[in-house]
């Protein structure tokens, strides 16, 4: 139960109303809990203390607290949509307790409803009461016909939707991992759903794959796959045209979110920071909503492109005061995401000169995480992490650590993925030895060395800045 964290996710009217709703029906403790979960943040043991009860109490005080938020905002959902929905389930009604004219009458506006706001699955049901209600006249075969083609535009929709999840959830593993195996993955759901588009016209098809062929080209881009498919700009302009030409459905209102991430991942990309910056302030605005299509789009990406993003725009040391995303930490279930937030907290301690704290994040990371199968993002943590203990002063910990990463490093045997971090390796272990005959040149040329050859697929580090004053630090 994340009780805690739902608390915390709740909007400022939904806190205020729920608040007022508990007060109302004198659930004073409810409303206790409620509000030091929120407001004074309490943690559990101070809690049993303060409300006075046993555990096993505190605990079902917490279930049924849980119950009523669920019940809460179940009840105060503002889809649009929820009446059509209601409509559909009485079709049964319809069919079994009103007049066959009235029934085809309600039916039939229904449909043109459901057409209009584009809810394709829903006609189904429409469709199949229709094909009973014209059993004995001629116009049986073609809403026959017109159940049998939403069945396979479904079924075909609900098929894409299942690729591009798979793929950015193989996307996040690729990218922790740098696995050839996870990347044949890839292009084989890429070959997927081109297959799915070509036996099924339709602009939700259509958008799918362009935001599939979009995350590809931006995060493992392979010139013998992409031969064949337009340009990255192309793909979003034609994505942004399809969502325009349907403003009355609901899924592209939240897809536009994911084709602004990819117009900023672009930019980002090229180094046109101007562009880049009109689609960092729309996603912005959102909060960290973005993060929440997790399930759809590799968006936790965002925050490692947030840290490059403001290195150039000189404003790092800001990232600590920022609390957009304090509230949509991951589950360790989805791994890519853990691990990005995890470095994203740490590298905004870094910035803010908060090194223990960054510190305490990744080591509490490794103890949390098994990076058996994903090696490069092992190093790329332990590495991070041997820096902040030299630059803490604890040099101990970092020699063991160095010497870890250059055994997986040997152990990986793969010269042409483990080159840069193997550079980033050298810096290190200068920084740490006791020779101190022209230190700062030497680490100084060694990061430009490293910070001029990290580019392509097996980039190391990106988001990491070591500017003069941490080299000479480094160097003493």
């Amino acid at each position: 139960m994340r009780l805690h964290k739902i608390i915390l996710q709740l909007s400022s009217s939904d806190f205020t109303n729920l608040s007022i709703q508990l007060k109302e029906n004198k659930a004073d403790k409810f409303l206790l809990l409620l509000n030091h979960y929120r407001i004074e943040k309490t943690p559990d043991e101070e809690l049993l203390a303060i409300l006075d009860v046993k555990q096993a109490a505190y605990y079902t005080l917490k279930s049924r607290l849980f119950d009523k938020i669920q019940e809460f905002l179940f009840k105060n959902t503002t889809d649009t949509r929820v009446e059509l929905l209601q409509n559909v389930a009485n079709i049964e009604h319809l069919i079994y307790e009103t007049q066959r004219e009235t029934a085809i009458g309600i039916l039939k506006k229904l449909e043109s409803e459901l057409l209009e706001h584009d809810m394709p699955n829903e006609l189904i049901s429409v469709y199949k009461a229709l094909k009973k209600l014209h059993i004995h006249t001629g116009k049986y075969y073609e809403y026959l016909q017109l159940y049998n083609k939403h069945v396979a535009y479904n079924l075909a929709q609900d098929k894409a939707e299942e690729i591009l999840s798979l793929f950015s959830k193989t996307l996040g593993e690729y990218y922790l991992s740098r696995n050839t195996d996870t990347f044949t993955l890839l292009i084989l759901y890429k070959k997927e759903i081109v297959n799915v588009c070509r036996l099924n016209k339709s602009h939700h098809l259509q958008l799918n794959k362009n935001i599939l062929f979009t995350h590809f080209a931006l995060f493992c881009p392979d010139e013998n796959e992409m031969k064949d498919d337009p340009s990255i700009e192309e793909m979003l302009a034609d994505s942004i045209s399809i969502i325009d030409s349907h403003p009355s459905d609901q899924t592209y209102k939240y897809l536009r979110q994911i084709v602004n991430f990819l117009y900023f991942e672009y930019y980002h990309q090229l180094k046109l920071n101007k562009n880049a910056g009109k689609y960092f302030d729309i996603i912005t605005a959102s909060g960290g909503d973005l993060l929440l299509f997790n399930h759809c789009s590799f968006v936790y990406h965002f925050l490692i492109s947030k840290i490059e993003y403001y290195k150039i725009e000189k404003k790092e040391n800001l990232l600590i005061n920022e609390e957009e995303f304090t509230n949509h930490g991951p589950n360790i279930e989805d791994l890519s995401s853990f691990v990005i937030f995890n470095y994203y907290k740490a590298a905004a301690e870094y910035y803010a000169g908060n090194h223990l704290q960054a510190i305490r994040i990744l080591n509490n990371l490794i103890n949390e995480v098994s990076f058996k199968n994903y090696p490069f993002a092992e190093m790329e943590i332990k590495s991070f992490l041997a820096l902040l203990n030299i630059i803490a002063d604890r040099f101990d910990q970092a020699e063991i650590i160095i010497r870890s990463v250059s055994r997986k490093i040997a152990d990986e045997d793969n010269d042409v993925m483990y080159s840069i971090p193997l550079s980033f390796m050298k810096l290190l272990k200068t920084a740490i030895s006791t020779k101190s005959a022209n230190k700062f040149e030497k680490i100084k040329e060694q990061y430009q060395f490293f910070d001029s050859t990290n580019n392509g697929k097996y980039a190391f580090l990106r988001s990491l800045k070591l500017d003069e004053k941490t080299l000479q630090f480094l160097a003493k």
